[in-house]
């Protein structure tokens, strides 16, 4: 019997990448009693998560020589009646920062938290001869130091974070702390990965650092479990494949733009080609309010129509494997753009002004004078460039042709 143990795994990814690698039933195992658990659960092979890490130890025979200095297990082995656990975490994230090309030798690194990732984080560290190590907690321990403290660490120039701040359902969550702090940072590995951005993250892109979330040290730390209880050697090749094609589930496409520039009509055809739940955003809201989105502005005004918007928007953004059509408004709240990038790859449909002149704006309520749209052009295009992470240049009416251009750019994307 394999499987995971926690307390609360109703949205773990383990059972999906342990199944994906072997043939064995991998269970999720919820307890609040570990002496009970221990005792009456015959499994052979267990990994563990939080808040068990620690505790867990009591109940083992045997340690390795890293779940021994970090003090944290998070996977278990039965053999010949003895109980060995092991620190996988650490292989994981090895694994991580060498498929990111992040060398942290001689480097100042500063990690938020101090919880048992910290640890497994901090003796990673220490073995690879980082310069400095410096930990930033909201309770710190001995030769710990307060969040407020940031400002006497300018030299940090990789920073790990630990904490579940901002980890679903609480994707709106922000440390106390602010990067802006940190000129000398290059690297932000946060190992969060549910959201796959989390807020640290889009803050860290804005300033064009390098970024990692924690979905690779999730599938790494897994593979090396698999391996330790079946005896196996999984190639890395297979790995890198697991992780592109969940990357690639777990991912919601945003379309942006102006109205007319087609965001409709390739959300759709994303939702076909990558089978994603097809989200448009307009269509949405009418169905929310049971009135039509130029009902919505005539008898209850633009700031109604938005405040409905961002509602939808941080339902959606939560949820993965949506293929999303946003209004052309939607970049004017930022808060609104932070939650569709915390899941979501935006898309930016680039359609000249002189190709959208050409279309008939129908009942767009913004668009009824035609020389708004000018001016909703030029006041909006540079939001747009400024949130996409892909954009398109739409030049021809041929669907085809851009969305070829679409598939070309996703697939460099998601495997960048």
């Amino acid at each position: 019997m394999f499987g995971l143990l926690g307390k609360t795994l109703k949205h773990s990814f383990s059972k999906d990448i342990h199944e994906s690698f072997t043939s064995k039933q991998y269970t999720l195992f919820e307890s609040d009693d570990l002496k009970e658990f221990f005792a009456n659960t015959p499994f052979i092979g267990l990994n563990v998560t939080i808040p068990y890490k620690n505790e867990v130890i009591s109940y083992l025979d045997h340690l390795s020589p890293e779940a021994e200095a970090i003090q944290s297990v998070n996977t278990i082995l039965r053999q010949g009646g003895k109980l060995y656990g092991y620190n996988t975490d650490y292989y994981g994230l090895a694994e991580t920062l060498k498929q990111s090309g992040i060398s942290v030798e001689n480097q100042h690194v500063l990690i938020l938290g101090n919880g048992s990732t910290s640890r497994t984080i901090q003796y990673y560290c220490t073995k690879t001869l980082a310069k400095k190590i410096t930990v930033l907690a909201r309770n710190p321990k001995q030769n710990e130091h307060y969040f407020s403290d940031v400002e006497n660490y300018k030299s940090a120039t990789i920073v790990f974070n630990s904490t579940p701040v901002g980890m679903f359902p609480d994707n709106d969550g922000h440390l106390p702390f602010q990067l802006n702090n940190l000129p000398d940072v290059v690297s932000v590995i946060d190992v969060i990965y549910n959201p796959l951005r989390s807020n640290l993250l889009i803050e860290a892109e804005k300033r064009g650092l390098t970024t990692v979330n924690g979905l690779f040290m999730l599938i790494s730390q897994a593979v090396k479990a698999i391996e330790i209880f079946h005896n196996m050697k999984i190639p890395s090749v297979q790995v890198m494949s697991y992780y592109q094609s969940l990357r690639l589930k777990q991912s919601n496409f945003v379309l942006i733009g102006m109205p007319m520039s087609g965001k409709s009509y390739f959300a759709r055809r994303l939702s076909d080609l990558f089978t994603k739940e097809l989200v448009e955003l307009d269509q949405a809201i009418e169905d929310y309010t049971g009135l039509s989105i130029p009902e919505i502005f005539s008898n209850q005004g633009e700031e109604s129509f938005r405040f409905i918007e961002s509602q939808l928007i941080s339902q959606y953004s939560k949820e993965h494997n949506k293929a999303i059509s946003s209004g052309g408004g939607v970049i004017l709240n930022e808060d609104n753009m932070r939650r569709l990038k915390q899941n979501g790859i935006v898309i930016f449909i680039d359609m000249p002004l002189a190709m959208l002149q050409e279309c008939n704006p129908r009942s767009r309520p913004l668009l009824k004078d035609r020389k708004n749209l000018e001016i909703l052009f030029h006041s909006r295009y540079d939001l747009y460039n400024a949130y996409a992470d892909i954009v398109i240049q739409k030049t021809t009416y041929d669907g085809d042709l851009t969305m070829k251009q679409i598939e070309v750019k996703l697939h460099e994307y998601l495997n960048s």
